[in-house]
């Protein structure tokens, strides 16, 4: 017991997603073996934290739920299947249609915590190697898969840094304001001045 933990910031889907991408991630296993994201829960990483005491995490998640009041639930469309060349690994992942709405509530989430730019995803086969990708990636390249989903809120993962269970197990869930409608949301947002949007949250949190 060292007093750290690793966190991981992330969104979660529906159980909807949650499920087929359980059942995505199975069929993936029984066409190339044990893999390093087979048993992960679909989500959307936002931003690890590693190596951090609890005692500098916790005193930060007061102002974490009133930032993330000011954000209505989020809303995305799954639009098929991609994947990212890492030359000597490769990911396949769901994707995710990215519209001005969309780049601009990550912009304002990504502003609580101090995030470079990403590009949201639910990833499938996770760092798997080039032969496996060429049996794996055949079957999703032409898969169609199109779904609309709602994250009502952001989840914090945590784990020990060094302890004999390395599985991350939820810590903090957090909700987004359900007051808030995104479309109306990101319509107003996207239609004011770029400075205003740029000041729409002074203090960041970040433990960095």
């Amino acid at each position: 017991m060292t007093g750290y933990h690793d966190y991981l910031i992330l969104l979660t889907p529906p159980e909807s997603i949650v499920k087929t991408v359980a059942q995505l991630k199975e069929s993936s296993f029984k066409m190339i073996g044990e893999y390093e994201s087979h048993h992960s829960k679909a989500h959307i990483t936002v931003q690890p934290w590693p190596r951090k005491r609890p005692v500098w995490v916790e005193p930060l998640l007061p102002k974490l739920e009133r930032d993330l009041q000011t954000l209505p639930p989020l809303v995305m469309d799954l639009n098929g299947f991609d994947f990212f060349d890492q030359q000597e690994f490769q990911t396949i992942y769901a994707k995710l249609s990215s519209t001005p709405a969309t780049k601009l509530w990550f912009k304002l989430l990504r502003k609580f915590f101090n995030t470079p730019p990403f590009e949201p995803n639910i990833g499938i086969a996770v760092n798997i190697a080039n032969a496996d990708f060429k049996k794996l990636w055949p079957e999703f390249k032409n898969k169609e898969w199109h779904e609309r989903f709602k994250v009502e809120q952001l989840t914090i993962l945590r784990r020990e840094t060094i302890g004999y269970n390395k599985t991350f197990k939820v810590f903090k869930e957090i909700p987004f304001n359900k007051k808030l409608d995104f479309f109306d949301f990101t319509s107003a947002k996207l239609k004011q001045p770029a400075l205003a949007i740029n000041k729409v949250n002074d203090k960041q949190f970040s433990l960095f």
